[in-house]
């Protein structure tokens, strides 16, 4: 088993040998760099070590578990990946709640992005741009290549390696002395082999974004707009420019690739603009009664790029610090306009919630879930409501259909336990929060959870069963990363 320090080790040095790239070459002859990794690691055992890494960065890094964020950038995601050369590959897009700049990418198609970057895009094509970049490094897959030339490591040693994503993105640093304890050789070939991913991810991305609907043209202006950051924060770069170096040779070659294409002018999308007023009402990185001001200003003063959106973020910030008279006055006046949008329409209810006018609130909620039974944040919202008012049974039968669209959701799975423990079904309840935890990444509570449930299966053989696998194939694959 390995030492936890050598683990955290050979994470940091990777990581180093990723961020350390400064100079590009002419990326029109690609090389051919194989792809031996089908003998080290299959697409199978790709996607389960993403899965567990997604279990693991759940316990370090700040989930944005807003559904309607969520089911964002999951949206823009898919629609990439359907014009990826591989679009029936399940992936899965999240966002982490960091204002820092960056995204990255986990083996078997989970790519993150962070709040920071989300902000710091000017328009959606840019955003788009990252993604599929992040997206080609999953088609290509960039990162059991990389293992497979770190000489075929064993499967605790790929977690290690790949754990070093998870600590970029959680601010983590001293790859410095990480990489001087490495050969001066390995860690030159490192490099290579990651500077040619990197152009053959912005090659294959720039053609996603093209094929997805998108202008190129913004991935280079993002580079740019990163290089300009790097020249007024030279002290302290973007995490993203950690991980993805942007140089001169690069946006020329990125910019000459875009030229390639037709321009075209593509607006924003009406929910991309939502979701940017949205992050910022709810930052963190802020004073909530600052925020509020700061988006009444710029409806005073004509600051905004869609008016609708601005009094979106306004009203969900109004509704953060409880001003919910004020915060419904300001939905109304969306309503008004749009009255079948289901954003707005969760607004409404979830301020008619905060002033305990629950029925009028669920009336709002089974309208619009009438209407929408698929929509994956009104579900969640609905069910939230549901539970509150202990509507318990009503909330089971929403959140169980909800995990069919979304079943590795550790929050369902938390809502779905205390839907079944107030319906006094004990059984159901620790096995939905067993579920919890081992989507939470800590499968030793999970574990715990399970033997709970196996004293309320009494004598029901299918329900032993069940609760027995599950607990064996934890501690299976438990083993399997810890290498034992």
């Amino acid at each position: 088993m390995w030492h936890k320090s050598c683990r955290v080790l050979l994470a940091i040095t990777l990581l180093c040998q990723l961020g350390q790239i400064r100079a590009y070459a002419d990326t029109t002859n690609l090389p051919d760099l194989g792809d031996e990794s089908l003998a080290v690691i299959s697409p199978a055992q790709e996607r389960k070590l993403g899965e567990d890494l997604m279990r693991q960065s759940r316990r370090t890094l700040a989930f944005m578990d807003d559904p309607e964020i969520s089911e964002y950038i999951q949206s823009l995601g898919r629609k990439l990946v359907a014009h990826s050369d591989n679009p029936q590959k399940d992936f899965r897009f999240f966002v982490i709640d960091n204002p820092t700049i960056n995204a990255f990418a986990l083996p078997g198609g989970f790519i993150g992005v962070h709040t920071g970057l989300i902000l710091a895009t000017q328009n959606e094509a840019e955003l788009a741009s990252v993604l599929a970049h992040e997206t080609a490094h999953i088609t290509q897959r960039h990162i059991p290549r990389m293992i497979a030339e770190s000489q075929r490591t064993t499967l605790p040693a790929m977690a290690a390696i790949l754990a070093g994503i998870l600590l970029a993105s959680s601010g983590h640093q001293g790859g410095e002395a990480a990489i001087a304890l490495t050969s001066a050789a390995v860690a030159q070939k490192g490099i290579n082999y990651t500077r040619s991913f990197e152009e053959e991810a912005d090659r294959i991305g720039m053609q996603i974004l093209a094929q997805s609907g998108f202008d190129p043209r913004a991935m280079p202006a993002f580079f740019e707009q990163m290089q300009n950051l790097n020249r007024l924060n030279e002290t302290s770069l973007p995490e993203f420019l950690r991980t993805h170096p942007v140089t001169t040779n690069r946006i020329a070659d990125s910019r000459n690739r875009a030229e390639q294409y037709p321009a075209r002018q593509v607006s924003d999308s009406d929910d991309f603009q939502h979701v940017r007023a949205k992050i910022r009402a709810l930052s963190s990185d802020g004073n909530p009664d600052e925020i509020v001001r700061g988006f009444k200003e710029n409806l005073a003063q004509g600051k905004y790029r869609n008016v609708d959106a601005e009094r979106y973020g306004y009203a969900v910030a109004l509704l953060r610090t409880r001003q919910t008279a004020a915060a419904r006055a300001e939905t109304q006046k969306l309503i008004e306009r749009q009255p079948n949008k289901i954003t707005y329409r969760v607004l409404e209810a979830e301020t008619e919630m905060a002033m305990a006018h629950y029925k009028q609130a669920l009336g709002i909620y089974a309208d619009a879930y009438a209407k929408a039974p698929t929509h994956a944040a009104l579900a969640q919202y609905y069910a939230s409501a549901l539970l509150k008012t202990d509507r318990f049974r009503q909330a089971r039968d929403v959140l169980k259909t909800a995990l069919k669209q979304r079943p590795e959701s550790p929050v369902l799975y938390q809502m779905l336990a205390q839907a079944a423990g107030g319906l006094g079904s004990s059984y159901e309840s620790h096995q939905a929060l067993a579920e919890h935890y081992y989507f939470s990444g800590n499968p030793t509570a999970a574990i715990q959870q399970l033997q709970l449930a196996a004293r309320y299966a009494g004598d029901d053989f299918y329900l032993q069963s069940s609760v027995e696998a599950r607990i064996a194939a934890i501690k299976e694959e438990m083993a399997l990363y810890q290498g034992k």
